[in-house]
């Protein structure tokens, strides 16, 4: 990110951007306040929009060779295995210093909180809570136990360091209650018992933090047609009205999508699945699904991916993209509405 590229998304009817300041398999000496503090003041030079500091759970996850990722073929990843859930590797620690030092940044520049990635990308067999407690060494109701710990541990640090913050998690996964089942019971994502310790913990002892479930599981990025999204966002809301009325006043749900420039852009993900299929041919047959998506979440996540020719960046092809949002925001709710909450990944 540099001040040209900034300037160029100040120009997006955007409200924020989430950035991080160290990569997902990142595994240097953990990067000070002071850095972090000095590069969002120069981007701040060539944009009003808001930087909302990004975390990834990446760095307290072990390798699993098995699944052939080349970046986690390092010293720092291979030391431990599945989780560094009792903190011994050192690893949980390094984490929550990022988790801290991105809740300090985001109230010193008063953006409305930080976003948390708490995908596996190490070890996606570790989502498997008996593949886990095997990879530990540990008995499940242990690791169970200790994934609550940890949310409950990032819920209290983000309430000593920026009360009032909010906590956007790209998913919390309550919508896969059986993601596995063992013995005839049902578990969700491992990641979802961390989010589900943060929430107890701040409903427990009323800490003043609001949380975000992003939807990248529970709702994903595609659908094959407007009919079918819809009925996501209302399946989703059936899968999540017991928790929103347990954690009333705390959890909220927020919205996400990937755009494409048109079909001949597709590439990798973006060109499989539910995006492949999807009847929406270019960005400009995108903007009804913007609309459903603004009118029904306050706060919304778009995945700027290259693998859909989208370049938030770029002059030459930004303001295309640009301009189908600005035109979504309007159907949704009206030209007197300069911007909705929507950030950008």
């Amino acid at each position: 990110m540099n001040a040209q590229k900034m300037a160029q998304f100040d120009r997006s009817p955007y409200d924020g951007l989430a950035v991080s300041f160290a990569d997902g398999y990142d595994t240097k000496q953990v990067i000070s306040l002071g850095p972090m503090e000095a590069q969002t003041a120069g981007w701040k030079k060539s944009t009003a929009r808001q930087i909302w500091p990004w975390v990834y759970l990446n760095r307290m996850i072990g390798a699993n060779d098995m699944e052939g990722n080349p970046l986690t073929k390092v010293p720092y990843f291979q030391r431990f295995h599945g989780l560094d859930l009792d903190g011994k590797a050192g690893a949980q620690d390094d984490f929550l210093r990022n988790w801290r030092n991105a809740l300090r940044l985001a109230k010193e520049t008063g953006v409305p909180g930080i976003v948390c990635d708490l995908e596996f990308y190490n070890n996606y067999k570790a989502y498997d809570i008996g593949e886990l407690a095997r990879m530990t060494g540990k008995p499940q109701p242990e690791v169970l136990n200790l994934l609550s710990q940890l949310g409950a541990k990032m819920a209290r640090a983000a309430a000593e360091e920026y009360p009032g913050a909010t906590l956007w998690f790209f998913f919390t996964g309550f919508t896969r209650a059986d993601y596995r089942v063992i013995d005839g019971k049902p578990y969700y994502l491992a990641a979802t018992y961390i989010a589900d310790g943060s929430l107890d913990e701040i409903l427990q002892h009323h800490l003043p933090l609001h949380v975000l479930s992003g939807g990248e599981v529970g709702l994903g990025y595609c659908h094959t047609s407007l009919d079918e999204f819809r009925k996501a966002i209302e399946k989703r809301a059936a899968a999540f009205a017991p928790l929103l009325q347990k954690y009333d006043g705390i959890l909220e749900l927020a919205g996400t999508m990937t755009l494409w420039s048109d079909r001949q852009a597709k590439k990798n993900w973006v060109a499989n699945g539910d995006c492949g299929a999807s009847s929406a041919n270019t960005v400009d047959d995108l903007t009804p699904y913007m609309e459903l998506l603004f009118r029904s979440y306050r706060y919304n996540w778009i995945y700027g991916s290259p693998n859909g020719g989208y370049f938030a960046f770029q002059p030459e092809i930004a303001p295309r993209f640009n301009a189908a949002i600005v035109r979504a925001k309007e159907l949704a709710f009206g030209e007197a509405v300069d911007r909705s909450a929507s950030s950008f990944r």
